[in-house]
């Protein structure tokens, strides 16, 4: 049986990542499955009925400094996730950060506890490049995003904040 990997990473992956390949999702993917989840939402809502549980939680792993300016929408924080993991026990977990290493990392550790997860790879910053919208913790709309660093450049329509 012949394996479709690469065979560079198939040798030298766990010498340099540290561990297992993780999956990894894409802004297109992600924004499709946020979409979807508010579509049945909305729907429920507008049915008076249960609104549907995704079978996916997604988990901004970025500091509390860094969460507190906005969020993806939908997304819990990391401290919200350890703090009732087992209500997300069975789903797909998408991590994020700012550009996907903390939540790479964060996806590794996940991986070793048996957790199915994927890694948002380009993460908040691949978001507001797409033009995407996001919030607070609370949930009201805001253009201000927390770039870690002042290095990153983030389109004009965003208010960049790195304190």
């Amino acid at each position: 049986m012949f394996s479709t990997c690469n065979h560079a990473s198939a040798q030298f992956g766990g010498l340099f990542s540290g561990g297992a390949e993780i999956e990894t999702i894409d802004t297109k993917a992600l924004n499709e499955l946020l979409t979807k989840q508010k579509k049945l939402v909305d729907r429920a809502e507008h049915n008076s009925s249960p609104a549907p549980k995704p079978n996916f939680v997604l988990v901004d792993v970025r500091s509390e400094k860094e969460v507190n300016v906005s969020v993806i929408p939908g997304a819990i924080t990391k401290s919200m996730y350890e703090k009732d993991d087992a209500r997300y026990q069975g789903k797909l977990v998408i991590a994020y950060c700012t550009v996907g290493g903390r939540s790479g990392a964060y996806a590794e550790q996940l991986t070793r506890k048996g957790v199915k997860v994927q890694n948002y790879k380009g993460s908040i910053l691949k978001w507001v490049d797409a033009g995407l919208p996001l919030v607070t913790l609370d949930g009201r709309p805001t253009n201000r995003v927390h770039t870690y660093s002042d290095r990153y450049r983030i389109p004009d329509k965003y208010e960049q904040v790195t304190e």
